[in-house]
Protein backbone atom coordinates (compact mmCIF):
# COMPACT_ATOMS: atom_id res chain seq x y z
CA UNK A 1 0.00 0.00 0.00
CA UNK A 2 2.84 2.32 0.87
CA UNK A 3 4.46 1.67 -2.50
CA UNK A 4 1.21 2.57 -4.22
CA UNK A 5 0.99 5.84 -2.33
CA UNK A 6 4.59 6.64 -3.19
CA UNK A 7 3.88 5.99 -6.86
CA UNK A 8 0.89 8.33 -6.78
CA UNK A 9 2.96 11.04 -5.10
CA UNK A 10 5.66 10.65 -7.76
CA UNK A 11 3.06 10.96 -10.50
CA UNK A 12 1.66 14.15 -9.00
CA UNK A 13 5.18 15.58 -8.68
CA UNK A 14 5.92 14.82 -12.34
CA UNK A 15 2.65 16.47 -13.38
CA UNK A 16 3.48 19.55 -11.32
CA UNK A 17 6.96 19.80 -12.85
CA UNK A 18 5.49 19.46 -16.34
CA UNK A 19 2.90 22.15 -15.66
CA UNK A 20 5.56 24.51 -14.31
CA UNK A 21 7.71 23.88 -17.39
CA UNK A 22 4.80 24.60 -19.73
CA UNK A 23 3.91 27.72 -17.77
CA UNK A 24 7.49 29.03 -17.86
CA UNK A 25 7.85 28.35 -21.59
CA UNK A 26 4.54 30.10 -22.27
CA UNK A 27 5.79 33.13 -20.34
CA UNK A 28 8.99 33.16 -22.37
CA UNK A 29 7.13 32.82 -25.67
CA UNK A 30 4.59 35.51 -24.80
CA UNK A 31 7.24 38.03 -23.76
CA UNK A 32 9.63 37.11 -26.56
CA UNK A 33 6.83 37.69 -29.08
CA UNK A 34 6.58 41.27 -27.88
CA UNK A 35 10.35 41.70 -28.09
CA UNK A 36 10.64 40.32 -31.63
CA UNK A 37 7.64 42.36 -32.76
CA UNK A 38 9.22 45.53 -31.42
CA UNK A 39 12.84 44.97 -32.49
CA UNK A 40 12.73 42.53 -35.40
CA UNK A 41 14.94 39.45 -35.36
CA UNK A 42 18.52 40.54 -35.92
CA UNK A 43 18.87 42.98 -33.04
CA UNK A 44 17.25 40.85 -30.34
CA UNK A 45 19.61 39.31 -27.79
CA UNK A 46 19.06 36.71 -25.11
CA UNK A 47 19.52 39.55 -22.62
CA UNK A 48 16.53 41.35 -24.14
CA UNK A 49 14.38 38.28 -23.63
CA UNK A 50 15.67 37.73 -20.10
CA UNK A 51 14.80 41.30 -19.15
CA UNK A 52 11.35 41.09 -20.76
CA UNK A 53 10.57 37.87 -18.92
CA UNK A 54 12.13 39.10 -15.67
CA UNK A 55 13.89 35.78 -15.19
CA UNK A 56 17.54 34.82 -14.74
CA UNK A 57 19.77 34.14 -17.74
CA UNK A 58 20.13 30.56 -16.48
CA UNK A 59 16.36 30.27 -16.35
CA UNK A 60 16.13 31.15 -20.04
CA UNK A 61 19.02 28.89 -21.11
CA UNK A 62 17.31 26.02 -19.32
CA UNK A 63 14.80 26.03 -22.19
CA UNK A 64 16.54 27.78 -25.08
CA UNK A 65 20.12 28.03 -26.26
CA UNK A 66 19.75 30.90 -28.72
CA UNK A 67 17.43 33.64 -29.95
CA UNK A 68 16.83 31.55 -33.09
CA UNK A 69 15.46 28.68 -31.01
CA UNK A 70 13.15 31.09 -29.18
CA UNK A 71 12.03 32.71 -32.43
CA UNK A 72 11.09 29.38 -34.02
CA UNK A 73 8.82 28.58 -31.07
CA UNK A 74 7.36 32.10 -31.16
CA UNK A 75 6.42 31.67 -34.83
CA UNK A 76 5.03 28.18 -34.21
CA UNK A 77 2.91 29.45 -31.32
CA UNK A 78 1.50 32.33 -33.36
CA UNK A 79 0.71 30.04 -36.29
CA UNK A 80 -1.14 27.69 -33.95
CA UNK A 81 -3.16 30.56 -32.47
CA UNK A 82 -4.19 31.67 -35.94
CA UNK A 83 -5.44 28.25 -37.05
CA UNK A 84 -9.13 28.05 -37.92
CA UNK A 85 -11.02 24.85 -37.13
CA UNK A 86 -13.72 25.76 -39.66
CA UNK A 87 -11.37 26.20 -42.62
CA UNK A 88 -11.84 22.66 -43.96
CA UNK A 89 -15.63 22.99 -43.85
CA UNK A 90 -15.40 26.41 -45.51
CA UNK A 91 -13.20 25.09 -48.30
CA UNK A 92 -15.61 22.24 -48.94
CA UNK A 93 -18.89 24.19 -48.95
CA UNK A 94 -18.23 27.78 -50.00
CA UNK A 95 -18.43 29.16 -53.53
CA UNK A 96 -15.19 30.36 -55.18
CA UNK A 97 -16.25 33.99 -54.67
CA UNK A 98 -16.87 33.35 -50.96
CA UNK A 99 -13.53 31.57 -50.70
CA UNK A 100 -11.69 34.45 -52.35
CA UNK A 101 -13.38 36.91 -49.99
CA UNK A 102 -12.42 34.77 -46.99
CA UNK A 103 -8.82 34.50 -48.23
CA UNK A 104 -8.55 38.25 -48.74
CA UNK A 105 -10.05 38.98 -45.30
CA UNK A 106 -7.49 36.69 -43.67
CA UNK A 107 -4.67 38.41 -45.54
CA UNK A 108 -6.06 41.80 -44.50
CA UNK A 109 -5.87 40.74 -40.85
CA UNK A 110 -2.21 39.86 -41.32
CA UNK A 111 -1.47 43.13 -43.11
CA UNK A 112 -3.14 45.35 -40.51
CA UNK A 113 -1.96 43.51 -37.43
CA UNK A 114 -0.20 46.01 -35.20
CA UNK A 115 0.32 44.31 -31.85
CA UNK A 116 2.91 41.52 -31.81
CA UNK A 117 3.36 41.52 -35.59
CA UNK A 118 6.29 39.31 -36.53
CA UNK A 119 6.37 40.31 -40.19
CA UNK A 120 9.63 42.28 -40.01
CA UNK A 121 11.26 39.70 -37.75
CA UNK A 122 10.29 36.87 -40.11
CA UNK A 123 11.82 38.63 -43.08
CA UNK A 124 15.00 39.44 -41.17
CA UNK A 125 15.23 35.82 -40.05
CA UNK A 126 14.77 34.57 -43.60
CA UNK A 127 17.41 36.89 -45.04
CA UNK A 128 19.90 36.30 -42.23
CA UNK A 129 19.67 32.56 -42.81
CA UNK A 130 19.65 32.63 -46.61
CA UNK A 131 23.27 31.49 -46.99
CA UNK A 132 22.68 28.58 -44.65
CA UNK A 133 19.58 27.61 -46.60
CA UNK A 134 17.28 28.01 -43.60
CA UNK A 135 14.46 29.87 -45.35
CA UNK A 136 12.19 26.82 -45.53
CA UNK A 137 9.58 28.05 -43.01
CA UNK A 138 9.00 31.39 -44.74
CA UNK A 139 9.05 29.81 -48.20
CA UNK A 140 6.64 27.06 -47.18
CA UNK A 141 4.16 29.58 -45.75
CA UNK A 142 4.30 31.64 -48.94
CA UNK A 143 3.94 28.62 -51.23
CA UNK A 144 1.02 27.32 -49.18
CA UNK A 145 -0.81 30.63 -49.58
CA UNK A 146 -0.10 30.60 -53.32
CA UNK A 147 -1.40 27.04 -53.61
CA UNK A 148 -4.62 27.86 -51.71
CA UNK A 149 -5.27 30.91 -53.86
CA UNK A 150 -4.45 29.00 -57.06
CA UNK A 151 -7.03 26.38 -56.09
CA UNK A 152 -9.66 29.04 -55.40
CA UNK A 153 -9.04 30.70 -58.78
CA UNK A 154 -9.21 27.38 -60.63
CA UNK A 155 -12.56 26.60 -59.03
CA UNK A 156 -13.75 30.08 -59.93
CA UNK A 157 -12.74 29.55 -63.55
CA UNK A 158 -14.64 26.26 -63.64
CA UNK A 159 -17.80 27.81 -62.18
CA UNK A 160 -17.58 30.86 -64.44
CA UNK A 161 -17.24 33.26 -61.47
CA UNK A 162 -13.68 34.26 -62.40
CA UNK A 163 -11.74 34.86 -65.56
CA UNK A 164 -8.06 34.05 -65.14
CA UNK A 165 -5.96 32.53 -67.92
CA UNK A 166 -3.02 31.50 -65.72
CA UNK A 167 -4.27 30.87 -62.18
CA UNK A 168 -0.84 29.90 -60.83
CA UNK A 169 0.74 33.11 -62.09
CA UNK A 170 -2.17 35.23 -60.85
CA UNK A 171 -1.98 33.61 -57.42
CA UNK A 172 1.77 34.18 -57.14
CA UNK A 173 1.54 37.81 -58.27
CA UNK A 174 -1.27 38.47 -55.80
CA UNK A 175 0.79 37.02 -52.94
CA UNK A 176 3.81 39.12 -53.95
CA UNK A 177 1.59 42.21 -53.65
CA UNK A 178 0.15 41.08 -50.31
CA UNK A 179 3.58 40.28 -48.85
CA UNK A 180 4.73 43.72 -49.92
CA UNK A 181 1.81 45.31 -48.10
CA UNK A 182 2.64 43.32 -44.96
CA UNK A 183 6.16 44.71 -44.95
CA UNK A 184 4.99 48.27 -45.63
CA UNK A 185 2.38 48.05 -42.87
CA UNK A 186 4.96 46.78 -40.40
CA UNK A 187 7.59 49.34 -41.35
CA UNK A 188 5.63 52.59 -41.73
CA UNK A 189 1.95 51.73 -41.49
CA UNK A 190 -0.91 51.47 -43.95
CA UNK A 191 -4.43 52.70 -43.30
CA UNK A 192 -7.28 50.22 -43.44
CA UNK A 193 -8.83 52.21 -46.30
CA UNK A 194 -5.61 51.96 -48.29
CA UNK A 195 -5.40 48.22 -47.73
CA UNK A 196 -9.07 47.78 -48.70
CA UNK A 197 -8.52 49.72 -51.93
CA UNK A 198 -5.46 47.68 -52.86
CA UNK A 199 -7.13 44.33 -52.13
CA UNK A 200 -10.29 45.36 -53.97
CA UNK A 201 -8.20 46.28 -57.01
CA UNK A 202 -6.55 42.86 -56.95
CA UNK A 203 -9.86 41.02 -56.62
CA UNK A 204 -11.40 42.95 -59.50
CA UNK A 205 -8.76 41.54 -61.82
CA UNK A 206 -10.24 38.08 -61.35
CA UNK A 207 -13.93 38.97 -61.26
CA UNK A 208 -14.41 40.87 -64.50
CA UNK A 209 -16.10 37.97 -66.22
Amino acid sequence: MANGTKGQDSGRENTTVSEKTDSKKKLIIDKATEVFAAKGFRSVTMKDIVEACEISRGGLYLYYGSTEEVFKDVVAAQDADESDENVEKLLAEATPSQLLLWFVKEQKKAILRRKNSLVTAKYEYAFSNREAGNTKEAKDAFETAVAVLDNILKRGNESGEFECEDTAMCARNMMYAIEGMKVCAAEFGLSEKKVDNELLFIMQQFMEA
